[in-house]
């Protein structure tokens, strides 16, 4: 069972603009401490554009408030909201292609100024393929590699709320089994909280405690995981059934 203690991040009426779109349309969510959150939606949706809120990336409009931990933060400076504890692991990996695997995850240590050898420990624990190549360049790694090099980055600043996007995406089966299981573990094990936008909405659904479904910028439904996975409108949506 995971251990809830309370709101986390509260988001409300949360609306965000790329130029003239209004891709976001006053959203409003929470996450509670210790759970698993899940967005699911069609591509264009609004998830990436919702976590990149959330990092700082892209700006919220008038109106919109965003609290983590009490605290306001809507349109704080990226750098802040990382130190404050949320940490994002992108769509597409970034990684430092020509730094090898440990100066990409010293680089997630950044903000922190110095490296926190334990935690670069514990990354290590957690992905050991990792660990064997710590010397290689990020850009020789495999797909599964590259993603789990972008969580582990992600770890290095030991986030108290994780922004996972997509990070199945392009992964063979028993690879994204993997990556999902290192998910759970993070969040049953080491108390991680986690958003999780996911285009594998099985994977998604069967791993989060919750989720919200969103529709070209509102969130449409929002339900426990189970209920949402026994939805006929989900399954026939989103589940390909």
């Amino acid at each position: 069972m995971h251990r809830l203690g309370g709101p986390l991040l509260s988001v409300d009426n949360l609306h965000v603009y790329h130029g003239a779109i209004h891709a976001l349309q006053g959203i409003d969510f929470v996450i509670e401490r210790g759970e698993i959150v899940t967005l699911i939606g069609a591509n264009g949706a609004g998830k990436s554009s919702t976590l990149r809120c959330l990092s700082g990336l892209l700006p919220a409009a008038e109106g919109s408030r965003i609290i983590f931990d009490g605290r306001d933060i809507t349109n704080a400076p990226a750098h802040e909201i990382v130190a404050m504890g949320i940490c994002q692991s992108p769509e597409g990996r970034r990684i430092f292609a020509e730094m090898s695997v440990e100066e990409n995850l010293f680089m997630g240590a950044y903000s922190h100024r110095t490296v926190d050898a334990e935690r670069l420990e514990y990354v290590y624990s957690l992905f050991p393929l990792l660990a064997e190549r710590r010397a290689q360049r990020g850009g020789t790694l495999s797909g599964g590699e590259q993603q789990m090099l972008a969580i582990g980055r992600a770890l290095m600043t030991r986030p108290r709320l994780l922004l996972l996007d997509e990070p199945s995406l392009g992964l063979a089966p028993l690879l994204v089994r993997e990556i999902f299981g290192i998910i759970a573990t993070l969040n049953q094990r080491d108390d991680v909280t986690i958003l999780l936008v996911e285009q594998n909405a099985n994977q998604a659904l069967a791993t989060a405690h919750r989720g919200y479904v969103m529709e070209t910028g509102r969130i449409t439904l929002s339900d426990q995981s189970a209920a949402l996975l026994a939805n006929d409108m989900v399954r026939q949506a989103y589940l390909g059934e």
